[in-house]
């Protein structure tokens, strides 16, 4: 069985305003075949990220609760930049407000591929990723 799940590349950024957290996801993210993993340690760095891109990202990664600008604020900057792909929303926060959050990026149009509670577990990223076709 192949344990990769990358199928064509995925260019994913990653942000979350806890470093902890950035390099532990980014570990799962690596362990998980995907090797093009840009990091953003607040709201405006993501949107910069995305700003800057010649090659867009297909996949993001995204605290909800972040100084300056949160998850909810990030979602609505990147729909504004353009970006039209997966979205993976992490946190720490509750049910209502992961609820709340899955229900902003649907209408964002963003491909969400699901809402996982923190800490992340390799499975549940796993299984999220395999998602993207």
């Amino acid at each position: 069985m192949n344990t990769s799940l990358v199928k064509p590349p995925i260019r994913a950024l990653l942000v979350d305003d806890d470093s902890f957290q950035l390099e532990l996801i980014s570990g799962i993210l690596a362990g998980l075949g995907l090797t093009d993993v840009t990091q953003a340690s607040s709201g405006e760095k993501g949107v910069q990220a995305i700003s800057s891109q010649q090659k867009p990202f297909n996949l993001l990664v995204i605290d909800l609760h972040m100084p300056g600008m949160d998850g909810f604020q990030f979602m609505e900057a990147a729909a504004k930049a353009g970006y039209t792909g997966a979205l993976i929303i992490v946190s720490g926060q509750s049910d209502d407000v992961m609820h709340a959050a899955s229900m902003v990026a649907k209408l964002r149009r963003f491909t969400l591929l699901g809402a996982v509670a923190k800490p992340v577990g390799r499975a549940a990223l796993s299984a999220l990723i395999a998602k993207m076709s």
